[in-house]
């Protein structure tokens, strides 16, 4: 018998074959029980074996099998040992961590495997994998994600879930989701802080009775390649198990933290380096003129106003939480250094403006003082010329000529001097009585000088100072020529200025004052 001759028995026992696996009902046909030889060939074994290879009709009959006894309301192993669940996570992305809502979103394959022995077929040594739809007739886990806020399967363009069937009953149910998950962050640091977010898995219902989880080994979750958070910077991810209790009882639960840093070079951009500038420039004042009231006062508000703008909008990014952040320190301190620069331009105006009056009121109270001396003396030396000429024409009248000079004196006879001195008397009396002119004049004068001093603070009602004159002279032919004059003014130039306008006001208010003469008259015998 020839190779062709084996192939055709062969392929001809496999049809005989498939139409008795085909069949529903008992078969009318006798059951042929053969065995093949040993030096038979591999390929032929495994055409009637049929362990590498299962068809449509094989994992039908398989499937119908299986499930004409399964209980999907029962878990595996029911009433009996827990049900070991092992389960991995595939990180597809991570697309956003809100601050102000305090979550993360993140995309995922989670993959489940548990052995389920009412699920083991013998028909064939490959995996049937399944669809979606076997997911409504197969006993699965109920995990959940404990910190989710929203989660939802994947449906386009069906349902994103899978199932692979294990000869031994070995199930293995994967599931492609999105959820948003809570994650504490701690914000004392911002923006330079590192969180740490995580993702906790764990059974609904089944306690540690009914199912243990854990993970399928330590690289039990892996990352995509590339894996891109925005305004962060993916450092690791760690895994931990523990058992939490409830009144209900105890559960497995699995836990992942996935480690991050928050990149700062964005905030350097539109947080440090505004900020840096506008404190800088709002030192810029220092160097101003301290009269430029409106620069100084602009550049500081402005300052100030940008400032409370960066912080607002950055306080619009981040949630209401009681602790201090460290970059409301931060533009707290430069706060503080652009109010410090204004409080530098008050205190500089302070200083300088309340030591102007000061000063210009001593300028000119000197000025003032100089002024009125100097007019008083005048009018004092006009009364004295006009008296003196009055008493030089009584003398006349009486008396004669005067001699030329002293040496003549001399040489007047003893009558001359008698009637000299009888004109002396008389020259005294005619004084005292042109001295009421004189006093009325001096007045009038003082009225005047006083009109001429309006201009001057505090010297509305000005009058002059008691004092008296003392006059030295000799007499001539035609009149009495003077030699000096001292007056009591002299002496009041070396008083303090604070003083003199004191007894300057003293005398000037409401009194009419008469200055008090004396005329001294030398002559030589």
């Amino acid at each position: 018998m020839g190779i062709r001759g084996m192939l055709r028995a062969a392929a001809l026992l496999l049809l005989i074959r498939t139409w008795l696996a085909e069949s529903n009902g008992p078969s009318p046909t006798p059951k042929f029980h053969f065995e093949l030889s040993s030096s038979t060939p591999e390929v032929i074994l495994d055409l009637f074996n049929c362990k590498n290879c299962a068809n449509e009709a094989v994992v039908q009959k398989i499937l119908d099998r299986v499930l004409s006894t399964y209980d999907v309301r029962l878990r595996p192993n029911f009433g009996g040992a827990p049900v070991p669940v092992s389960v991995s996570i595939y990180v597809s992305s991570i697309e956003q961590i809100s601050e102000i809502n305090m979550d993360y979103t993140i995309t995922m394959f989670l993959h489940q495997t548990w052995k389920d022995t009412r699920l083991a077929y013998y028909e064939t040594n490959l995996n049937l994998t399944l669809d979606y739809r076997m997911h409504e007739k197969l006993w699965v886990p109920d995990c959940y994600f404990v910190n989710s806020k929203d989660a939802f399967v994947h449906d386009v363009t069906v349902e994103n879930r899978v199932f692979q069937l294990h000869p031994d009953g070995t199930v293995r149910y994967g599931i492609r989701l999105t959820t948003t998950a809570a994650c504490s962050l701690d914000l004392q640091k911002f923006p330079m802080d590192k969180q740490s977010c995580k993702l906790e898995v764990e059974s609904y219902g089944y306690t540690v009775e009914d199912i243990v989880l854990s993970w399928e080994d330590d690289n039990a979750i892996h990352i995509t390649d590339g894996l891109h958070i925005p305004q962060y910077t993916y450092l690791g991810r760690t895994i931990t198990s523990k058992e939490v209790y409830f009144y209900t009882g105890s559960y497995m639960r699995l836990i992942v933290k996935f480690q991050v840093q928050r990149e700062v070079r964005s905030y350097l951009v539109q947080v440090y380096w505004p900020t840096v500038l506008t404190t800088i420039l709002s030192w810029i004042s220092f160097w101003m003129n301290y009269d430029s009231s409106a620069a100084r006062v602009t550049i500081g508000l402005t300052s100030i106003l940008v400032l409370t703008t960066i912080d607002s909008h950055m306080r619009d990014k981040l949630p209401h939480i009681s602790c201090i952040k460290a970059i409301d320190i931060y533009i707290l301190v430069c706060l503080f250094f652009v109010f410090l620069s204004l409080l530098e331009y008050v205190y500089i105006n302070y200083l300088f403006f309340s030591q102007v009056p000061r000063r210009n009121h001593r300028r000119c109270r000197k000025p003032r003082r100089v002024v009125a001396r100097y007019r008083y003396q005048e009018v004092v030396v006009a009364n004295v010329q006009d008296g003196l000429i009055n008493v030089e024409d009584r003398v006349e009248d009486r008396a004669g000529p005067l001699p030329d000079s002293p040496m003549q004196a001399h040489l007047a006879s003893q009558e001359s001097l008698g009637s000299l001195v009888f004109t002396s008397e008389q020259a005294q009396l005619a004084t005292s009585e042109s001295l009421s002119p004189l006093s009325s004049a001096s007045s009038q004068t003082q009225l005047a000088t006083g009109e001429s001093l309006s201009d001057l603070p505090s010297t509305s009602e000005q009058t002059l100072p008691d004092c008296t004159i003392h006059f030295h002279g000799f007499l001539t032919n035609d009149s009495i020529i003077p030699i000096k004059i001292h007056s009591r003014s002299d002496a009041c130039d070396n008083e303090d200025s604070e003083e003199s306008l004191g007894s300057e006001e003293s005398h000037g208010h409401g009194s009419s004052h008469t200055g008090r003469l004396k005329l001294q008259i030398s002559q030589s015998a």
